[in-house]
């Protein structure tokens, strides 16, 4: 009796610790007050917490400000500084205390803009791109809109505080989102410290300026996330502690943003937390390969050997799924009017999209195949002009010699 007690409470028990374990999976520990986890292949926002709530960016903002400069500017392009890269920034805030004429590249900036967040850099590149900083804060903002931002409104290049610039969780995934498109930027975000050298005003040691992200940082065993690549950190008061980071490991892309958290004691955990139910949670599948038959379609005008064409699919279809639901995917093709002969192999004929959780896949289908064109309808069509032809040649010799007949009828 007692081992059959024993036996089922170890059965239980056996039972009881996967429950657990998905529990754990599916509800991440999150304390940051506004938090957001997006897939970088598709944009999915896989989980949320106030990500559409307004809040103050801090230096969140650096990260639109490089896009802009990036599609503005060539990173060999020299900028002098001068102390109007200063309006705006109160003291207390971080400089990369440059010497006022001193020359650096766009290249340069955008390492000091984003690594150690020296907040004049940002007005620096303002001024080169657009003459004022104003002018380039309109750009800032028509660019967040062209990204897909819903709720942001920037007044600086630098996320110095004011009332006025705000932004949200998600428009912040959004933007970082689109800047790691840029290599120079994913590789700047990527590192731990910038080396600047010698330049027109300034000689001496070479300055080293280390970032802030302490996912970077392996001698950080609390801050440190080993998959992490970037990207920005930011501090205000008013905006508490913040963080855009970007994270890839195998062939996912992962990026969190959190806002509003009370030190890095609360961002740091947020963040890891959020990576791991990611990673562990959602995984790519293919299913669909490149070269698989989705309909054999009978041509018209194709020859008899040729008519019947396969439509394959153009290249493999990865979809972002859940690894602990179960789907039931049906393809959706549509195949384009008219098909007929002739059709060259590799043509476009139509497409196949799968719809799994709000998000639609789609690929291309193409001929797998030549169709060649029959021209046995022609050949009838000649064949019966040329008939007609004749008979209507036939036809008038044989009234010509009748009425021949009849004269010499009449004539006798």
């Amino acid at each position: 009796m007692k081992l059959k007690r024993v036996l089922c409470l170890i059965l239980i028990f056996i039972m009881f610790i996967p429950m657990c374990v998905l529990a754990s999976v599916e509800e991440p520990e999150v304390t940051a007050p506004i938090a957001v986890l997006m897939d970088g292949k598709t944009g999915k926002v896989l989980y949320e917490k106030e990500a559409y709530t307004r809040a103050y960016p801090a230096s969140l903002t650096k990260m639109l400000t490089a896009i802009v400069v990036m599609e503005h500017c060539n990173l060999t392009d020299t900028v002098t500084y001068t102390d109007d890269a200063l309006i705006g920034i109160e003291q207390g805030y971080v400089t990369a205390s440059l010497i006022d004429g001193e020359v650096l590249t766009v290249e340069d900036l955008l390492n000091l803009l984003l690594i150690p967040s020296a907040n004049e850099i940002g007005n620096m590149l303002a001024l080169h791109v657009s003459g004022s900083i104003d002018a380039f804060v309109e750009l800032m903002n028509q660019k967040a809109q062209e990204i897909g931002c819903k709720d942001s409104h920037f007044v600086n290049t630098n996320g110095t505080h004011d009332e006025n610039h705000y932004s949200t969780a998600y428009d912040m995934a959004l933007i970082g989102r689109y800047a790691m498109k840029y290599e120079p930027l994913k590789e700047i975000v990527s590192k731990i410290y910038y080396e600047l050298g010698n330049t027109n005003k300034y000689t001496g040691k070479t300055r080293i300026y280390e970032t802030t992200n302490g996912l970077l940082l392996s001698g950080s065993p609390n801050a440190y996330y080993k998959y992490a690549k970037g990207i920005k950190t930011g501090y205000t008061t008013p905006a508490g502690s913040c963080l855009a980071a970007y994270a890839e490991k195998d062939d996912m892309e992962l990026y969190v943003v959190v806002l509003k958290c009370e030190g890095a004691g609360e961002r740091y955990p947020s963040i890891k937390n959020l990576y791991n139910y990611g990673f562990n949670t959602f995984s790519y599948r293919n299913i669909a390969k490149r070269g698989e038959n989705m309909q054999t379609i009978d041509i018209k005008d194709g020859t008899s050997k040729t008519r019947k064409m396969n439509a394959i699919i153009e290249n493999d279809i990865e979809v972002l799924v859940n690894v602990n639901e179960k789907y039931t995917i049906e393809p959706q093709i549509q195949l384009n009017t008219e098909l007929k002969a002739p059709i060259q192999q590799g043509t476009k004929v139509g497409t196949v999209r799968y719809e799994i959780e709000g998000i639609t896949y789609e690929q291309n289908l193409i001929a797998g195949s030549d169709v060649e064109k029959t021209y046995m309808p022609e050949f009838f069509m000649l064949l019966f002009v040329v008939l007609v032809v004749v008979f209507g040649i036939v036809k008038i010799k044989d009234n010509y010699r009748r009425k021949r007949r009849i004269r010499k009828i009449r004539k006798g």
